[in-house]
């Protein structure tokens, strides 16, 4: 197969994964995703991880971008066995800097971090 046979081959993959949608998983469906919680709620929580996603250049908008990044926390959330995602960073977008470069940047790109909490089991939580 000649060179340019395989680089268009490699662009049509790169182009199709980046227009793929991430499904929500069944453990991702009960877990809630918020920008911020109070102390006295977090005590009620223990960190189980980080989790964080990006995405962007691709035909999606930037909201269609944004709600994928969430289905993405919550599904990485289930999988540490957390119950809630706090986002502690977020970013629409790319910097000026690039602009000058003469690249016009991202407007849709997304990248979110966050951590995962499960909450605590109390021994009231087994009485019953």
């Amino acid at each position: 197969m000649s060179d340019g046979i395989k680089l268009l081959l490699i662009t049509f993959a790169a182009m199709l994964s980046s227009c793929a949608t991430v499904e929500l998983t069944d453990g991702g469906r009960d877990i809630r995703v918020v920008q911020q919680i109070s102390v006295s709620d977090l005590d009620k929580y223990y960190d189980v991880g980080e989790v964080a996603c990006s995405f962007g250049f691709n035909a999606k908008t930037a909201i269609t971008n944004i709600k994928q990044c969430r289905i993405d926390l919550k599904n990485q959330a289930a999988l540490l066995g957390g119950d809630v995602v706090v986002i502690e960073h977020q970013q629409l977008g790319t910097g000026a800097a690039t602009y000058a470069q003469g690249y016009s940047g991202c407007g849709n790109c997304i990248s979110m971090v966050g951590t995962a909490y499960k909450e605590k089991v109390t021994t009231e939580d087994h009485e019953g």
